[in-house]
């Protein structure tokens, strides 16, 4: 997992300490460490060029472009990226003029890997927006922390940048900020009707409908937030979703609403011998042990691991369905495992999220599209199916016994800070002990949903 020193610090402003020294409090008290790669920086010169026109160089797979530079003028480039086309915003950088298969190339046009954003050459950079001859702003340098996996797979929460921020403000004792806005979420009645099979192997699914959206390539700050932890930008959409998953830990789906059929989701097993072609572009054939998400027509997703072909997000999108799900980690995990196939999604649920969360994704999803999607709208209310939620459990902390694990008193005082600020709840029935009770997202880390170990030694979970 990666994560960024930026975004980390857009939950604990008050964080002054240098990523290095981050680095080592976060090995000695979280999670093992295993390096700081820094990105970003100048890119002095680079400017927005529209490609104008393409023909392809004889016996190779490279073009002559002719782009458009605004008040600089017009160049001409050639390219070897696949995805040059007539139409497209994207970057050049005067880097001098050479003779390339015979053309006169002036500068070049710049993967996201030339504009210090990422590793990603396999393409040029596109932009949604901007106008020919514009500079492209410097991006802000950032230092990027690799964790291993392996000493998060028990903390599901530490799978977003707010888990792990939260722990880099327990571990300073700086106050932690919150970027989602529940109050944004719609009343009403909602525009999708959701139902749930087994609320067992899917304990919520929230969703919400957008009209107006317009699909484009993400902005460049987008872009590199999202190349900067290792996910592929792809357009707004899909990047959006991407985005709420690398910072809250809640993965989320996009369906084009008018590439559904019926006025209704339904979370069910798969039918045997049931046809499903995903996103990757591959077929299955499933059987009642998959979870899938399921129109009037068939499967659109097989939940928690991959979208479908048959409801992708595509440039003609213009209605979108946000799905905002928890599902049952054993379900999963066995699905994945069974089709050879662990998405960025897929990884996160089975390790069991937290079923409150969804609705904080579709908040942050509002948020977000206002400013990547200006012209999208709401279109009625939240759909929210979920199973009863259990009060939260509590956990008797004698102070004595803690003492003892640890090899050292702690002042009741502090014992308290340490947990209140890891958003546990620390009442005092009588001296020397505390009742913890203990936060959704992290009861479900310890104890998910198809697995062994019961409620026992409580004690060890904190």
């Amino acid at each position: 997992m990666k994560f960024s020193y930026n975004w980390i610090r857009e939950f604990v402003p008050g964080l002054t300490e240098a990523a290095l020294p981050l680095e080592r409090l976060i090995t000695m008290k979280t999670a093992e460490c295993e390096g700081i790669e820094e990105i970003g920086g100048s890119v002095s010169g680079a400017r927005i060029a529209q490609v104008l026109s393409t023909s392809p160089l004889a016996d190779s797979k490279i073009v002559k472009a002719v782009i458009d530079l605004g008040p600089l003028g017009m160049r001409t480039v050639v390219c070897g990226a696949p995805n040059c086309h007539p139409g497209m915003l994207t970057a050049w950088l005067p880097v001098g003029r050479k003779m390339v298969h015979g053309v006169d190339s002036d500068g070049m046009l710049a993967a996201s890997e030339e504009l210090g954003i990422g590793h990603d050459h396999s393409g040029i950079v596109e932009f949604g927006s901007g106008e020919p001859g514009d500079e492209i702003p410097t991006l802000p340098s950032d230092s990027i922390i690799e964790i291993d996996n392996k000493s998060i797979t028990h903390r599901p929460d530490l799978w977003g940048h707010q888990g792990m921020a939260r722990e880099v403000a327990a571990i300073l004792g700086l106050p932690l900020t919150d970027t989602v806005h529940s109050d944004l979420l719609p009343g009403g009645d909602p525009a999708i009707q959701v139902e749930i099979e087994d609320l067992s192997l899917c304990p919520r699914y929230s969703a919400l409908v957008f009209e107006n959206v317009k699909v484009e390539p993400s902005p460049l700050w987008l872009q590199h937030r999202l190349t900067a932890v290792g996910l592929n930008p792809i357009n707004n959409i899909v990047d959006m979703t991407n985005y709420v998953m690398a910072e809250l830990a809640q993965p989320m789906h996009a369906f084009d609403a008018d590439l559904l059929h019926g006025g209704a989701i339904l979370v069910r097993s798969a039918k045997p011998g049931e046809p499903f072609r995903a996103l990757n572009g591959e077929d299955y054939t499933l059987d009642p042990s998959n979870l899938v998400i399921a129109d009037a027509n068939g499967a659109i997703a097989l939940a928690g691991v991959i979208g479908g072909m048959d409801s992708a997000i595509t440039a003609k999108t213009t209605r979108v369905v946000l799905e905002s799900a928890n599902f049952q980690a054993s379900s999963v995990r066995k699905t994945s495992s069974a089709i050879k196939l662990r998405t960025d999604a897929s990884m996160r649920f089975e390790k069991a999220q937290d079923p409150a969360n969804t609705v904080r994704g579709l908040a942050r999803a509002i948020e977000l599209l206002k400013a990547i999607c200006p012209g999208a709208r709401l279109a009625g209310g939240l759909a929210d199916r979920k199973r009863k939620t259990p009060p939260p459990p509590t956990i008797d902390l004698p102070l004595d016994w803690l003492a003892a694990k640890l090899g050292r008193e702690l002042p009741t005082d502090e014992v308290r800070r340490i947990l209140e600020s890891l958003s546990f709840g620390a009442a005092e029935p009588q001296p020397r002990l505390l009742r913890v009770t203990v936060p959704s997202w992290r009861d479900q880390g310890y104890f998910p949903a198809g697995r062994s170990g019961g409620r026992g030694r409580a004690n060890d979970r904190l």
